[in-house]
């Protein structure tokens, strides 16, 4: 009996759900292909797409070709709506700009609809609000017209009310706004940094951080409303030069954070190649403008999604050969680097990714964080390098220089794989010519006081980041972080400052000159043979004469002096 009443039960409540009528469709979208720009909605028009939303919380979401004639979109629902519901439809898009002529269903006249930016309703950010104001009459029909402009962007088309639109909006500002502040803070910071130390590494993330967070701004719609970025949020092209900026200094900033030179110098030309792929590119779009837009962001896009997979590869080959950063390399950037591939395919037609737009900010920030994080530790190690070397106990007692294990030491440390490879730096060794002759003549006692007045001379030219260090004899060693030409210059005004005049010591009137052999760092290079090169490059100068610099090429082989006595 039990089991004939729960047949009954359940027979009856299937023949109840098989007799209740479908979900209404919420809204569907026809887009119509028109030969010619027309003002009315056509008649009889082939339907190019058609795309339906069957809850009211869905959006339609599409993308059309670039065309000058435009798009007509005709939108039907079997969803009645009231006009007391308080219902809008409401059209974004990343190009949301210029007016849409819209006839509302159940109207026989057409309205101008200004975009958010130019005249629409305030509180869009960016995008189109088409009212309702008969509501949604069984069996009515709008019609919208999408100039050819805003096409070929993406866009999205669903229903929702005003205090939703007002709230929603109103958060997706303030995290905006929030976002953009926290980046443009750390790159502000990273610029900071680069000045103290002149190491790209800082600046090349510091521009990275200030173009993303441009973009961010722009793409938001935001950027309309603040100072300076108003008559970029019109220009697509803005867009799109802060988004290729912004994988440019990615990529060479990967290349030294991930200190690809040294542990991978092949994958270091692959990423060169690309980073220089987007640089041609990004010249292409300011060349030719408004030329390009009907296809410039499909090889942009393309060459994000080419890199994206490429630069995680790499992270994770890096992190294997011991990358001491890579850690928070791949920490930081695969969330980031994984959304903007998804909105790059979601762009491009490839997948359905809307989730990635709004959550980029997001990880953008996050990423932010933790290589700033990364690089302020390189920073302050970097700092306490430095400074401990500067305050050594371990010193030359006659001078008061560091000696010549401190000097070694302070460039293990420079060179080993947690520096993120410093800027280049120069290694001067300097040799009092004659030295022996003077202590000969006047005795020891003199000889003492010029190796102290020669420290104090030298002193006197080098810069307060340059280090100088006794390392035999009458001999000193000099560490000035800079570039060729800049260390070929200290050395002369070294050389000029022992020549300019004689050193005053009891009563005597000593003329020194000096032999400087100058070798410059080299990536991947042991401290030992850094300072076999400059010896090298010493011993020629001695040769050469006093008062004489050479410098030391690449391997120690060829030595060119640069300076001689006159």
């Amino acid at each position: 009996m039990r089991k004939a009443v729960w047949a009954l039960t359940i027979a009856l409540l299937c023949a109840l759900l098989a007799g209740m009528p479908a979900a209404a469709q919420s809204l569907k979208v026809d887009v119509l292909l028109t030969e010619t720009d027309l003002q009315t909605p056509p008649v009889g028009a082939p339907v190019l797409r058609s795309l339906v939303a069957e809850r009211p919380t869905d959006a339609i979401r599409f993308s059309l070709p670039r065309r000058e004639e435009g798009y007509w979109l005709r939108l039907t629902s079997q969803r009645t709506i009231k006009p007391g519901d308080g219902q809008i439809l409401v059209v974004r898009g990343l190009r949301a700009s210029g007016p849409l002529l819209y006839y509302p269903p159940g109207v026989s006249t057409a309205r101008e609809i200004e975009d958010a930016e130019h005249g629409g309703v305030p509180l869009m950010r960016r995008g189109w609000v088409l009212p309702l104001p008969n509501g949604w009459p069984t069996s009515s029909v709008a019609y919208v017209r999408i100039q050819g402009r805003a096409a070929m962007s993406e866009m999205r088309l669903s229903f929702a009310s005003i205090p939703e639109l007002a709230r929603q909006e109103r958060g997706d500002a303030r995290f905006m706004a929030a976002a953009f502040t926290a980046m443009m803070l750390m790159a502000v910071a990273m610029v900071g940094v680069w000045v103290a130390f002149r190491d790209f590494v800082y600046l090349g993330y510091g521009a990275y951080l200030a173009c993303m967070a441009t973009y961010l701004l722009l793409r938001s719609g935001d950027a309309s409303e603040m100072w300076g970025l108003a008559g970029m949020a019109n220009e697509p092209a803005v867009g799109w030069a802060l988004a290729t900026l912004a994988t440019i200094f990615q990529l060479g900033f990967s290349v030294r954070f991930l200190d690809l030179p040294r542990l991978m110098p092949r994958t270091t030309w692959v990423l060169r190649i690309v980073q220089w792929a987007n640089i041609v590119w990004l010249l292409v779009l300011l060349l030719l403008r408004e030329h390009v837009y009907g296809w410039w962001y499909i090889g942009g896009n393309a060459l994000l999604l080419l890199g994206v997979p490429l630069m995680l590869v790499i992270a994770v080959a890096a992190w294997r050969k011991g990358a001491p950063y890579a850690g928070y390399y791949l920490l930081g950037w695969t969330p980031m680097l994984v959304l903007a591939a998804a909105l790059a395919a979601n762009i491009l037609g490839l997948q359905d990714a809307e989730w990635a737009e709004r959550g980029l900010a997001l990880t953008a920030v996050l990423e932010s964080a933790v290589l700033a994080l990364a690089l302020s530790q390189h920073a302050a190690n970097r700092h306490r390098i430095v400074l401990l070397a500067r305050q050594s106990v371990e010193r030359d007692p006659l001078t008061g220089a560091l000696n010549a294990q401190v000097l070694e030491q302070m460039l293990q440390a420079w060179s080993s794989p947690g520096s993120l490879n410093v800027n280049n730096y120069a290694l001067l060794l300097v040799d009092l010519d004659g030295f022996a002759e003077v202590n000969a003549r006047y005795g020891r006692a003199v000889g003492d006081a010029l190796l102290q007045q020669a420290l104090s001379r030298m002193r006197g030219v080098l810069r307060p980041d340059d280090t100088i260090a006794r390392m035999e004899g009458d001999c000193f060693g000099i560490v000035s972080e800079c570039e060729r030409a800049e260390s070929e210059m200290l050395a002369r005004r070294i050389g000029e400052t022992f020549a300019q005049r004689p050193f005053r010591i009891d009563s005597h009137e000593i003329v020194m000159s000096v032999s400087i052999g100058l070798a410059m760092s080299q990536r991947g290079e042991s401290v030992p043979a850094l300072f076999e090169r400059a010896r090298l490059a010493l011993r020629h100068a001695a040769a050469a004469g006093r008062n004489a610099v050479s410098t030391a090429q690449g391997g120690g082989r060829d030595v060119a002096v640069v300076l001689q006595a006159e």
